[in-house]
């Protein structure tokens, strides 16, 4: 018998709600170089523009996982929130900030059913996320939701062939996971306009130093 929706989101919220795996020693999860922590700082200052006090820009950063980018993005200048749904990563992203005296906050959040209020931010970035997800048109729907107008929502794609096998969560769950083994930016593209998004667009981001790393960005405006 087929496992249900729900049967299926709550064995991946178990696999990533595991409090004695080292999520950030895996390679795709954490970043391990000054190189590849520059790589996103460009990247996101490229996208969002100019941080600062004087124009306050909330950002959301869903599927934050031990709080990597929703970190970078604080110490960056912008007001953050972290959200996921692993209630043991949420609390290695506090412990994180509390001992990098960061800014940014962290709570548990379903990605394809958030409890944040409309339009309450001017951007909403996710890495690592999209493969994972059982209903991510859902999610782009939600991300959008909570995205002020004239805002932003940011997506980074798995590439093809990344996830095949029992990666992770097995092959079970994995084939009902549409994003699992990867996807072209087509597709994506497409899921965000359903959104709701226009003027959508992709961002490669490129380390520049000898230990290659790469992330291709989509990304869409709310009207």
């Amino acid at each position: 018998m087929e496992p249900s929706k729900s049967d299926i989101k709550e064995r991946i919220r178990a696999f990533w709600d595991n409090s004695h795996q080292n999520y950030d020693a895996v390679a795709a999860h954490g970043v391990h170089s000054e190189a590849e922590k520059v790589m996103w700082r460009q990247g996101m200052a490229n996208l969002l523009g100019s941080a600062g006090p004087e124009k306050n820009l909330k950002i959301l950063d869903i599927g934050t996982g031990t709080g990597f980018l929703a970190l970078l993005l604080a110490e960056m200048g912008y007001s953050v929130i972290g959200a996921d749904w692993a209630a043991s990563k949420i609390q290695q992203a506090k412990e994180k900030a509390v001992s990098s005296k960061s800014t940014a906050h962290f709570e548990v959040q379903d990605a394809e059913k958030l409890t944040l209020e409309s339009n309450a931010f001017d951007a909403v970035v996710s890495r690592h996320v999209i493969w994972t997800l059982s209903d991510p048109y859902a999610a782009a729907s939600e991300w959008v939701r909570v995205t002020k107008p004239g805002g932003k929502v940011i997506v980074d794609i798995p590439q093809m062939g990344s996830h095949s096998g029992n990666h992770h969560f097995g092959a079970e769950i994995g084939k009902n996971l549409p994003f699992y083994n990867g996807t072209e930016p087509e597709k994506i593209e497409e899921m965000l306009k359903r959104a709701g998004l226009t003027n959508i667009g992709s961002l490669m981001l490129e380390t520049s130093s000898e230990e290659e790393k790469k992330a291709l960005l989509v990304y869409g405006e709310k009207k």
